[in-house]
């Protein structure tokens, strides 16, 4: 009897299977983190009330996640690059984590806030790392679908948060919360070298230690604005920081806008509602369009539908308050704004190199991060001028057409071939 042929599709379902644990695991961690970007934001009610916070103090608390978000992706892109991926993806989900779970045990809102700029550390220098490493699993065709359909995880992380605060009527308390955002993050960190120890791909070997600090900031400048990558670099950073500007704004505000057309808070809470779960639906969605052959005409399209969705609402300050067309206008608006910030997570890592890859995208990122900070102060500027929720959302339609000018633009750069 003849011995059977090998099977010669084995290497191939071992790559698949590398695939599959690496988008996985980098799924998971956009899961997390928007788990954490919006715990606080569901957890403050509780908080603010059981220590008496004042708004000064509010304000604090609130930043620290923020300006740690900041700097972790500014430095976690760097260290990425020449600690590797996973292992940089493994630290920071580990410091992430135990940040997260000393959150749940502080007794001062001082304590509060530096665990909370902790954990935002951790958390944004985990973002450079598994995007890159979710751009390097797949061949380069794939790239801009696969990043996208990692990233869509994100706001799915935001509404798990939102439901672990209804165990508040449990009697589970806020603290609940940050325990389950610090356990999930530090199992998957252990998880790491177990479903890749077989595997050695996607940058893992550790590049030379990084240099003295005035040489580091010179090759960083290198690898953002040289070898005529200057204008990709201020395009990216252009379309981070206004589109999570936008973002940020909606996320903070839209109730609060909602109730300044006239309308209830209940009614503002569900418009709210509908702009969250349609971003979450509809963004993946989006992403396969953009990963398509018309991509400029997608661009055009998503920051079209911003603006229109923006001025639908701004419309109903004048002519009448109709409460499905704000739920509409609110759901179009989360569909387009939260498709647009996840396009251009996709598309940071199509610019850079292999071995820089990390260190473009966490700069990219860091730019986003202040665009979100940014945001919610533009819409109290406008509000404590005295103007209303219409001049608010008329106001954001420059910022938008300005990202989505800097995102057409990015579609006839030359992107890496690594």
């Amino acid at each position: 009897m003849n011995a059977a042929p090998p099977d010669a599709s084995r290497p191939g379902a071992m790559e698949a299977s590398r695939v599959r644990r690496t988008l996985a695991l980098c799924a998971a961690a956009a899961l997390f983190e928007g788990f954490d970007n919006q715990s606080m934001g569901v957890a403050a009610p509780m908080v603010f009330r059981e220590y008496s916070v004042a708004p000064s103090q509010a304000g604090v608390i609130f930043s620290a996640a923020t300006l740690g978000l900041f700097f972790g992706a500014a430095i976690g892109g760097r260290v990425a690059d020449h600690l590797g991926r996973r292992h940089t993806l493994m630290l920071s989900l580990l410091l992430f984590g135990v940040f997260s779970l000393l959150t749940s045990l502080v007794h001062t809102t001082q304590m509060l806030a530096i665990t909370r700029l902790l954990t935002g550390l951790g958390c944004g220098s985990a973002m450079p790392a598994f995007i890159a490493m979710a751009s390097e699993a797949v061949d380069p065709r794939r790239r801009l679908s696969a990043v996208t359909l990692v990233m869509a995880a994100l706001p799915f992380g935001g509404a798990l948060a939102g439901v672990m605060a209804l165990g508040d009527r449990l009697g589970w308390g806020w603290r609940s919360i940050f325990i389950v955002g610090g356990l999930a993050p530090i199992l998957a960190a252990l998880a790491v070298p177990i479903a890749f120890r077989q595997a050695h791909s996607g940058n893992q070997a550790a590049n030379a230690a990084l240099a003295a600090p005035s040489h580091e900031v010179a090759r960083v400048g290198a690898i953002l604005w040289g070898a005529r990558r200057a204008r990709t670099t201020l395009l990216l950073w252009t379309g981070f920081f206004f589109t999570q500007l936008v973002l940020f704004l909606m996320l903070n505000w839209l109730p609060s806008l909602i109730v300044g057309l006239g309308f209830s808070r209940a009614q503002a809470s569900l418009a709210s509602i509908g702009f969250n779960l349609a971003g979450s639906l509809g963004a993946a969605s989006l992403g396969r369009f953009h990963a398509g052959a018309r991509r400029r005409l997608w661009v055009i399209l998503t920051y079209g539908g911003i603006t229109a969705a923006l001025m639908g609402l701004v419309a109903m300050a004048s002519y009448g308050r109709f409460f499905p067309a704000a739920v509409l206008a609110s759901s179009i608006a989360g569909i387009f704004i939260i498709g647009a910030q996840l396009i251009l997570f996709a598309l940071a890592p199509l610019y850079y190199s292999t071995a820089n890859r990390g260190t473009g995208v966490g700069a990219a990122v860091a730019m986003g991060r202040l665009g979100s900070v940014v945001g919610p102060l533009f819409a109290a500027t406008v509000l404590a001028a005295g103007s209303g929720s219409a001049m608010v959302l008329a106001g954001i339609v420059p910022f938008v057409l300005v990202a989505g000018a800097a995102a057409l633009a990015l579609t006839w750069q030359a992107q890496s071939a690594e």
